[in-house]
């Protein structure tokens, strides 16, 4: 009676090692995609919902991508450029204008749309605003820091230009209170400036899911590499 022989597996402690940490991180990093991916359905899934309802007053129980309407007063003498914002190709600025919102201490910034950065950098465009009441119609965000290269973040005189659009940020330069977001305005505010449909997030979740299989693909061509080498050192 014969017996098959079988290989013995015997990769070492080195690749072993090698083999673990990688294929965890793989593992692990293709994981947090899959997640990501879902949590990006789920704010695209939000923000598609509300973008199409009635606005409703803005309170104190409203929240991000809440499509709301504010009542207020204009503050023009302190507005903020943000900056390296491109349009159609063309560099400028979205403009944020406080608004003193109605029988409250609050003020809002509002996002009044987009403008040419023009000729040069050196001579900001005129957004010059009466400081009347309005209603404004929009949605409300809460934009992320982001990625920046600099410290300095906001320019020392008004109009202020500003590197970020992050609330945490444009806080420090106000000493009114504001609120916890911001409000983009609706292309049919009176004072409006070109508008820009926005982006709930910069990935979409079908990026993260891909990203999740490349992770997922190295993590078994690391798998089968290992079993490879071990069945291969054994030979030798």
């Amino acid at each position: 009676m014969q017996y098959m022989k079988f290989k013995k597996f015997n990769p070492g402690k080195k690749i072993t090692v090698f083999f673990i940490f990688f294929a965890t991180t793989f593992f692990l990093l293709g994981l947090w995609q899959v997640e990501r991916g879902h949590e990006k359905s789920n704010i695209i899934e939000l923000f598609n919902n509300n973008i199409s309802k009635t606005p409703k007053s803005f309170s104190e129980e409203s929240s991000k991508w809440d499509r709301v309407t504010v009542k207020g007063v204009w503050n023009g003498s302190k507005q903020i450029f943000i900056d390296n914002v491109i349009n159609t190709g063309i560099a400028g600025y979205k403009v944020l204008t406080p608004l003193h919102i109605n029988e409250t201490e609050i003020f809002i910034l509002v996002d009044r749309g987009w403008i040419s950065q023009g000729k040069s950098r050196d001579t900001l465009p005129r957004i010059d605003i009466k400081d009347e009441y309005i209603e404004v119609d929009g949605i409300l965000e809460d934009p992320e820091l982001g990625f920046v290269l600099s410290e300095d973040l906001v320019t020392d005189n008004w109009p202020k230009v500003s590197q970020t659009k992050n609330l945490d940020v444009l806080r420090k330069e106000f000493d009114e209170q504001l609120s916890s977001y911001i409000l983009v305005a609706d292309p049919t505010l009176k004072s409006s400036l070109a508008y820009m449909k926005i982006v709930p997030s910069n990935m979409t979740a079908e990026k993260h899911f891909g990203y999740a299989i490349q992770w997922f693909t190295m993590f078994v061509a690391l798998c089968l590499m290992y079993l490879w080498l071990g069945f291969k050192k054994n030979e030798e």
